[in-house]
């Protein structure tokens, strides 16, 4: 076997060896840019085999149709590398793309179209010129105008190379802009310009453009190699972190039970809810059941059911943490609430949208919840009672005098019937005063009740003029008893606010029964109370109820409105801190300071009607 065989054997193989190694990757991962290397190399080979044939042709006719064929490996070398490089690159302009693999590809044509090919116009005769220690046939001829098409297409696609690891290096990526760009300009530099340097008659040689690709294959097997290499240090890597990922999905599940919290994740896409143990368990469902996202709101209330739902997509679709609570149904029957704490990630092209959750059972600190808001509201009734107790003289007059009222006009209504005088304009306007102060003493008795009732706190729309004018209606009595003038001042185009009416009367009423209180031994005439009512800020209004008393030690501001603090010999100092409580528990605050001159006021805040919490 001569050198020449062994030699282009050799690059054959090796480029068949690349193609096959490329072309196993590219099945196995449907990677286009290794489909395209392969493309590239098994063109090579073949160039290498058309080299070969066209070193040992004996005729000139076996010769020109060899030189003819080898275009076509010579158009797919030139369109797979072009691909290859739009693909793997991202990079080369468009333009020298398409007008390299176009020149090409007129090469190509004009190859089959004009006899005897692309490169000779005629050749006359094969000369035997020594390579390696043998005798190869080289072609006598009149080289074609057309062969300046070929050399045409090699030009735009050594451009197309250069621009392409240009963009490559400006990238950062200088590695892979020097070994693999630069191989194939050096390969076209090579191929092309050996070629002209044949067809311009300078060297007499053959074609040595499967040779020329010897760099490509080069690098391209180094690059083979280092992804093969990375391959293995990231599986090892991959196998370590999932290992990592299984000891702490093991340490956060056993967390998550110590703690009674049960996790999940839904994947959109999908609708494929994945949840721990303990999830399933807290809802009642069964250890390998399949999850989706309507499985997972069928345990829901029906009432909390929307919400949850909302929620849940909205964090799917804009991300964002969120939290909710919300009742469940077991199974059993059981009701339970749950506290759950979720984020979303919305989709992206590598993924679609993902939603994870923490829920956790609270239903034990619900049920606290509500029974301490039950002895709250007992303990708001009995302050209630017991300031209206205080109360019950001023309360009883307010009553008597309407009741007086009604008995003197009933009196007078018989003695005019009795006398049969007909006096019935006179009867009109008594029975019409009757039924007016039938409507004041059922007013107050209304009130009363009002303030009277235990039941469940029912927040509502409350216009605190009207508010003010009803409280100071009910204390009229005590008020002229005590010898108290009261004035309000109520800021024109105030807001409506959101509360209990009956509880906050019972704040306004205790504080306007302390103001009095505080009055007890203020002269006659500076006993004076004033109830204001104010803008605090965009979402709340202040109300104020300021007196004329002996004002509050500063010692003492804070302490007032503590549990058992009073200053009063027969008060048990629950009033003001009720009224705290109240306060804040519609969201306010409760507050005492001294005025500039004389007497203290009392401050409290309720948010405006629509910008409460949901």
């Amino acid at each position: 076997m001569s050198w020449v065989t062994v030699v282009w054997s050799a690059v054959g193989a090796a480029c068949l060896t690349l193609g096959a190694q490329n072309l196993l990757i590219a099945t196995r991962l449907r990677a286009r840019e290794h489909l395209l290397v392969a493309a590239a190399s098994l063109s090579a080979a073949a160039l290498g085999a058309f080299e070969l044939a066209l070193m040992r042709a004996g005729t000139v006719s076996l010769y020109s149709g060899l030189l003819r064929g080898i275009q076509v490996p010579i158009f797919c070398l030139t369109l797979a590398l072009v691909l290859f490089v739009r693909e793997f690159f991202r990079a080369g302009r468009p333009w020298l793309a398409f007008a390299s693999v176009t020149a090409r590809g007129a090469a190509l044509a004009v190859d089959f179209l004009h006899d005897p090919n692309l490169n000779f116009e005629s050749i006359s005769d094969l000369r035997r010129v020594p390579l390696l220690g043998e005798l190869i046939s080289v072609p006598d001829g009149v080289v074609s105008r057309w062969t300046r098409l070929g050399e045409a297409s090699s030009l735009l696609l050594l451009l197309f190379l250069l621009d392409a690891a240009a963009q490559v290096w400006r990238r950062g990526e200088r590695r892979r802009a020097v070994l693999v760009g630069g191989s194939m300009i050096l390969f076209v530099l090579l191929a092309a310009g050996h070629t002209a340097l044949v067809h311009a008659g300078v060297v007499s040689a053959p074609y040595l453009i499967s040779l020329s690709f010897l760099p490509v294959v080069a690098a391209m097997g180094y690059e083979l190699t280092s992804d093969v290499l990375r391959s293995t240090e990231l599986a090892r890597d991959l196998a370590a972190s999932r290992r990592e990922a299984q000891e702490t999905d093991e340490r956060l599940a056993l967390a998550g039970q110590a703690a009674g919290l049960g996790f999940w994740t839904w994947d959109a896409r999908s609708d494929r809810v994945r949840m721990t143990s303990a999830g399933r368990a807290l809802r009642g469902f069964s250890v390998d059941a399949p999850l989706d996202l309507a499985r997972l709101l069928s345990a829901v209330h029906p009432e909390d059911r929307a919400g949850v739902r909302d929620a849940v997509v909205a964090a799917s679709r804009h991300g964002g943490q969120f939290e909710v609570e919300y009742r469940i149904l077991r199974p059993d029957g059981d009701l339970k609430w749950i506290a759950l704490r979720g984020s979303g990630e919305p989709a992206t092209a590598e993924s679609g949208a993902r939603v994870l959750g923490a829920s956790i059972d609270v239903t034990g600190r619900k049920r606290a919840e509500a029974e301490a808001q039950k002895r709250q509201n007992e303990l708001s009734h009995l302050s209630r009672v017991t300031m209206l107790g205080e109360l019950s003289g001023s309360i009883a007059h307010e009553l008597n005098q309407p009741l007086t009222a009604i008995l003197s006009n009933a009196q007078a209504a018989q003695r005019f019937l009795a006398q049969g005088n007909g006096k019935l304009g006179e009867v009109r306007e008594i029975l019409a005063d009757i039924v007016e102060e039938d409507k004041h003493a059922g007013e107050v008795i209304r009130r009363l009740r009002a303030l009277l009732r235990k039941g469940e706190v029912s927040p509502e729309r409350l216009e605190l003029r009207e508010l003010v004018e009803d409280v100071l209606k009910l204390v009229r009595s005590d008020l002229i008893n005590r010898e108290v003038t009261v004035s309000t001042d109520v800021s024109p185009g105030l807001p409506a606010v959101y509360g209990d009416r009956v509880q906050i009367e019972q704040v306004l009423l205790n504080l306007l029964t302390n103001g009095c209180d505080a009055m007890a031994k203020t002269p006659v005439g500076d006993r004076r109370l004033v109830v204001r009512a104010e803008q605090e800020s965009a979402d709340e209004v202040r109300i104020s109820v300021v007196d004329r008393g002996t004002g509050i030690p500063e010692t003492e501001l804070r302490r007032v409105f503590e549990p058992f603090v009073t200053s009063k010999e027969t008060g048990m100092g629950l009033g003001l801190s009720v009224c705290r409580t109240i306060v804040t528990a519609h969201g306010g605050r409760l507050w005492a300071s001294n005025n500039a001159g004389a007497g203290a006021a009392f401050h409290f805040t309720l948010r405006r009607f629509g910008s409460q919490p949901s």
